[in-house]
């Protein structure tokens, strides 16, 4: 006896197969953008954890200096780097080899997200080279010209006689509004011939003059915009002097109430 098999029933048709394929690319156009929204929380959110360890590293800092805070961008300070080795100028003056000792010697607390894939391309490379490079490109830049001092650029004893007591913070004592005050915010460079996700320092939007382009835009180089890196949707992660951390939009990165401990207004500049 012969059985009749409907040819219908063997599998989908054309159109079935085109349908579901339809289906298909709408859902996805639909959860993707979900998906990086998620993905770009996830990394805003592993920032904000490596901030909070940096102020760690700064407050164990203070605590082992009488309350003096961490300076910014070293003039000659002892610092040496993952094999015990002395660094010299500029390696040592920047802050990640000498905050290192206070944050358990992992400079992966240092570099995260992204970035931190930069960490694992520059250790492949001949150490002299990782050591310099792993000085550069932390992924959260420290307010060196306010907080603590650059030692180069803008001395703070020398700031302070100028421009008066307290406009370089070199006391955590002495902070108006520690709740306020940027230490720590999300950098970016073009250091090292390529984009990277990270500066050892960001600049205030205020000297004696505006020093930020007026507008921020993506195509901006890093130094137009104080090396500070507005990369999720336009907010930066700051870390501020109490401990905590916030995302700053546009207007609130450019409050120079926020970037030094005598300012009283957003465009506040320098004067003697």
């Amino acid at each position: 006896m012969r059985t009749f098999v409907n040819p219908r029933s063997k599998g989908f048709t054309l159109i079935e197969l085109l349908t579901v394929i339809a289906i298909v690319a709408v859902l996805a156009a639909m959860l993707l953008p979900c998906l990086g929204r998620v993905k770009n929380k996830a990394r805003m959110i592993e920032e904000i954890s490596a901030g909070r360890q940096l102020m760690f590293g700064v407050q164990m800092y203070g605590d082992d200096h009488n309350g003096a805070v961490f300076p910014g961008y070293a003039a000659d300070p002892a610092a040496v780097d993952d094999r015990g080795q002395r660094l010299s100028f500029p390696e040592n003056a920047r802050y990640p080899w000498r905050l290192l000792p206070y944050m358990s010697g992992s400079m992966e607390l240092i570099y995260s997200g992204e970035n931190r894939a930069k960490l694992t391309q520059l250790k492949a490379q001949a150490h002299g080279d990782y050591v310099y490079a792993a000085s550069v490109f932390p992924s959260l830049g420290i307010n060196s010209y306010f907080i603590g001092g650059n030692e180069t650029e803008f001395p703070p004893a020398a700031a302070n006689a100028k421009y008066g007591g307290g406009t370089v913070l070199v006391q955590i004592s002495e902070a108006r509004r520690p709740s306020e005050l940027m230490v720590f915010l999300a950098a970016r460079s073009t250091a090292g011939g390529s984009g990277a996700q990270g500066y050892y320092q960001v600049l205030p939007p205020y000297l004696k003059t505006r020093q930020w382009a007026e507008t921020y835009a993506r195509s901006l180089a890093p130094n137009q915009w104080g090396f500070v890196a507005p990369r999720f949707n336009n907010h930066s992660v700051g870390v501020l002097l109490d401990g905590h951390a916030e995302n700053y939009g546009l207007q609130a990165m450019q409050d120079m109430r926020h970037w030094c401990n005598r300012a009283d207004r957003p465009d506040w500049t320098l004067a003697p």
